[in-house]
């Protein structure tokens, strides 16, 4: 798209663009999730303007046409007056997108489940390769996020600002409560542990409502909303450990279920490889058991 791209999409993201541009906008969208976070990223930009300012989104071009020059005879008085403003336009444009663009990015490796904890003291395991991210307005006047893989959250309740997870193919909203998400290139899917959560797919043609014990899929081919409800409660969906230390393994699992496992001091320095697929704790702790060869007791 070349220069023009920012401004292209500011269009799009404002329903401005016609039907020609609206299409290699769409185009772009499809070649990459960089190109995805970047239109999030403008996006939110955007949305975060129009709130500040009572009279809509703050235009540079705009502002710099409305300053009025007086004759010519009064020119050299009027030139610093209008070169402040523009000075000032430009300050805070560019204390506005370097606030905005600073980001915080968490990661997990390949095998390895990681336990952090979010400004607004919600806490996220991230396990496998992925990668979470979230600007610096976070906790402050939002709790939007950006996910590639998979994430256990267990979300702080705020009502005044709703916890968001965007994924490449659905936005997940919350208030408070606890679930996971899987977010890859071909698949999104949703389980939710307690609590609600709203889905909505990226295109907002679809929305629903997910309570306690339910779950959906949206694939990228059809993109629809798949819910179903499963029976057991309480069951972790999926995590992965690679020669992980025990500590951190019961670690994570007492945040996942919001449990008290205690690891004795005979077991610190063992270490595990272990895949816990839709398994209860009790279930998890026995897989433990059975590998090493150990009798950990919740």
């Amino acid at each position: 798209m070349g220069s023009m791209k920012n401004e292209l999409l500011a269009k799009y993201i404002l329903g401005e663009a016609n039907t020609k541009e609206g299409q290699r906008v769409e185009q772009w969208l499809e070649e990459s999730e960089d190109h995805q976070r970047e239109f999030r990223q403008l996006k939110r930009r955007i949305e975060l303007g129009s709130k500040r300012y009572k009279y809509g989104v703050f235009d540079p071009r705009q502002a710099i046409q409305k300053v009025k020059f007086p004759a010519k005879t009064h020119y050299l008085r009027i030139l610093p007056v209008a070169a402040s403003i523009i000075v000032l336009i430009s300050s805070v444009l560019w204390f506005w997108n370097k606030s905005s663009l600073q980001e915080t990015v968490l990661l997990s490796r390949t095998g390895e489940t990681k336990i952090f904890y979010l400004p607004d003291s919600s806490r996220v395991i991230l396990t496998g390769d992925s990668r979470l991210t979230y600007n610096a307005q976070f906790g402050k006047t939002n709790r939007e996020l950006s996910l590639r893989g998979e994430a256990f959250f267990r979300v702080k309740r705020d009502t005044s600002k709703p916890f968001i997870v965007e994924t490449s193919l659905i936005q997940v909203e919350v208030l408070g409560t606890s679930f996971q998400v899987i977010a890859q290139k071909l698949q999104a899917e949703v389980f939710v542990e307690k609590g609600r959560v709203k889905i909505t797919t990226q295109d907002k043609k679809q929305e629903s409502i997910l309570e306690t014990g339910m779950s959906v899929k949206c694939a990228k081919k059809d993109g629809k909303l798949m819910i179903s409800t499963k029976e057991d409660k309480g069951e972790i969906q999926i995590l992965k450990f690679d020669n992980a230390p025990l500590s951190e393994v019961i670690e994570t699992l007492n945040e996942y279920y919001d449990s008290h496992v205690t690891l004795p001091a005979d077991y610190a320095t063992l270490r595990i490889t272990v895949v816990f697929k839709e398994v209860s704790l009790e279930e998890a702790i026995e897989i433990i058991n059975r590998t090493l060869d150990i009798q950990l007791t919740i």
